[in-house]
This record gives C-alpha cells, structure tokens and sequence, in this order.
C-alpha cells in the first residue's frame, strides 16, 4: 500500500511539472507557433504572427509587436531592438491567435530576428528566425598599392640626335670629352718616349 501511495506521489508531483510548462499555465507569456526558428519572413512584405495560448486579462488593448535582432553577447542570447524600426504591427491576444505585420524594406538578411510583444506579467519574445532582405555591406581589406617609379629613358652614349629639322646633328658631350682624353694620353706618352730617348 506504502508503493502505491507513493507511486501516486510521484505520478502527481509529475504530472503538475508537465502542467505547468503547458502553454494554458504560463503566466502570461504567448506561446508563438509562427515566427519559429525555421520560419524565413521576407523584407517589404506583410507576414503573420500567431500563438497557440489566450494571454492573461491584464492584456487589455493592442500591442506592439516589435523587431528585435541577436547582437551576440551572452552565448547568443542578447538581443535589442532593431534600430530605427517602430512597431511592425499589433495585436490583440485577448480576442485573436494572430496578427498581421507589415516588414520594412530596408531589413538587412539575418537569421537572429526574433519579435517581441510587452505583454503582462511576462514579456514574449520569438524563437529567432531569418529575414531575407538586403544583404549585408561586405567589408574587404585592399592590399596596400606598391609605389612607382618613372625613369627617364636615357640614349645610350655616344648616339648622335638630330634637330627636328635635320640640320644640326650635336653628338653626346661626355663621348667627345672622352675621346679628348683618350688623344691626349697617348700624345703625352709620345712625348715622354721622345724626351727620354733624347736624354740617355
């Protein structure tokens, strides 16, 4: 009899756990069946949202729905608001299990949306889920550019260049110089040769 009361026990501690993770015992939290996380919504265009359980009567009136995005932070987790997006649209949970958003156009492509609605006592925020809409700005890193040089193309020496006219030919100066010196030397070495035979 003691087995039985106390498979009982269990049975019941058990079955009031299952019953509180239901959606009907949440304390207010909505329950989404779309968006979820192999939903793909696309930028410029109207999606739906919708929820499985009735929120609790504190929930008067429309609410906000609002985009958030993932950030990364916290393993993941973090996520703020999209910025520059107001509400996406409203919904009533009191009266409906969905809404209408309309998706602004300008979106970027992610998969770490998620929506939010402020409701009471505890906020319900989505599964993350992808938005196809603009892709996101690539940023490259350009290799540096090398410096270059020019040279100035120089004639070898010696060339001769000619006038555009034609009639005065001018031949590359420090080929003339060298000739000069070339002629010189070998005069001074005769000279010498001549002196010396003179004198012994």
């Amino acid at each position: 009899m003691k087995s039985t009361t106390a498979l009982l026990s269990v049975l019941a501690a058990s079955a009031s756990v299952v019953l509180a993770q239901s959606p009907g015992a949440d304390e207010g939290r909505l329950y989404y069946t779309e968006p979820t996380s192999v939903t793909t919504w696309t930028a410029g265009a109207n999606a739906t949202v919708s929820w499985s359980n009735v929120c609790k009567p504190e929930n008067t009136g429309d609410l906000d729905i609002v985009l958030y995005i993932g950030t990364g932070g916290a393993n993941g987790t973090d996520q703020i608001r999209v910025p520059g997006i107001e509400a996406i649209g409203k919904l009533n949970c009191l009266k409906s299990k969905s809404a209408t958003v309309f998706l602004p156009a300008n979106l970027t492509t992610s998969n770490k949306y998620a929506i939010h609605v402020d409701t009471e006592p505890l906020q319900s925020y989505s599964s993350p889920f992808t938005i196809k809409g603009i892709d996101p700005p690539v940023t490259t890193t350009a290799a540096p550019v090398a410096p270059t040089t020019t040279a100035a193309v120089v004639p070898p020496s010696g060339s001769a260049t000619t006038s555009a006219g034609g009639a005065a030919a001018t031949s590359d100066k420090s080929t003339s110089a060298a000739g000069s010196l070339k002629a010189f030397g070998a005069s001074a070495a005769v000279l010498a040769a001549t002196i010396g035979a003179f004198f012994f």
